[in-house]
């Protein structure tokens, strides 16, 4: 029993999720009603900050999203009490047999309507981030686990010049407000049909394809094909150049990172995902936009191809002292 919940008068019940970080989600009860006790009391990561969940979940409901009610919190400790949004995640309403092309046209409106707002609050800038650095990951552990030894020196500075390459030969992008981790488990189906948005305390400033690759490149889900292009063809071409770039920077941070929770917290049943993240880098490396990857991949023989044999304890002797 948490003794700051105790306090207010509410019976700590179930667990409600699990996620990649170190918070805590436990349903809580009380005379018969429910809420959602956040624990964010663990060590402080980037996106860790429950002040910034309050803030930011304050702003989204302002400009008319729904985002949990927010009954108690204690910064302090790190502790909170909010609206309970219930069980059925989007990918939840999917496997549930809900209209894939109805629940995908909906999250994207809701990120039609956020990039037209102007958003004022004080936001990290994502080219500035741990979220854009953290693509490396693809080096820094996917490299070294999928060829079984140490990376060669100079390894990652080549890899980041081809990136900044990519980048430079870029038209400008749409910026605002961005979500940072935009998918069907983050998106919750509310009585009504309405979407509720959940995680958003990492939230930054940056180009907005950002939230749309995450939602229609889900790494965890398949969103069908049809749905994908449907959605993105309603931008424009450099807004659809930008989302194959940001795409992909997003599955080489995430694909090294399951294999990094996988290491360092135990979570394995992320590497259940890796052949999905494979294939969408396979698919994106055909783009002439991403032609310096691709050769440098080439030149150090890393392939994507789905592969069942990566051993955990084996991985940690490959790994070097500065990976992000």
């Amino acid at each position: 029993m948490n003794p700051w919940l105790d306090r207010l008068g509410w019976r700590e019940g179930e667990s409600v999720c699990e996620d990649g970080s170190t918070r805590r989600y436990v349903r809580a009860h009380k005379d018969g009603k429910t809420a959602i006790f956040m624990d964010c009391a663990g060590p402080p990561t980037p996106g860790h900050a429950l002040a910034d969940f309050v803030r930011i979940g304050g702003w989204l409901r302002d400009i008319g999203l729904r985002a949990p009610e927010i009954y108690e919190y204690d910064a302090a400790q790190g502790y909170a009490l909010v609206e309970d949004f219930g069980d059925v995640s989007l990918k939840k309403a999917l496997g549930q047999g809900e209209d894939p092309a109805r629940l995908y046209g909906r999250a994207a409106e809701i990120l039609n309507h956020l990039g037209k707002q102007s958003c004022p609050l004080s936001l990290p800038d994502y080219h500035e981030s741990h979220v854009h650095q953290g693509h490396r990951r693809v080096i820094d552990w996917y490299l070294p686990a999928v060829k079984k030894r140490r990376n060669p020196d100079g390894a990652l500075q080549v890899y980041q010049a081809a990136w900044k390459d990519i980048e430079q030969s870029l038209p400008p992008c749409p910026r605002g407000f961005l979500h940072i981790d935009y998918h069907a488990e983050n998106l919750m189906v509310l009585p009504g049909g309405t979407i509720g948005i959940l995680d958003f305390q990492g939230a930054m400033h940056g180009p907005l394809p950002y939230d749309l690759a995450n939602l229609l490149e889900d790494a965890r889900l398949d969103v069908p094909a049809d749905i994908r292009a449907a959605i993105l063809q309603a931008h424009d071409e450099s807004f659809r150049l930008w989302y194959r770039v940001l795409g992909t920077q997003f599955h080489c941070r995430v694909i090294g990172q399951f294999i990094k929770l996988a290491l360092r917290q135990g979570k394995t049943h992320y590497l259940d995902n890796l052949p999905r993240l494979q294939r969408y880098i396979r698919d994106a490396l055909a783009d002439p936009v991403l032609r310096p990857l691709r050769q440098y991949f080439s030149e150090i023989d890393l392939d994507f191809e789905a592969k069942n044999d990566l051993n955990v304890a084996e991985i940690a002797d490959f790994i070097q002292d500065d990976a992000f």
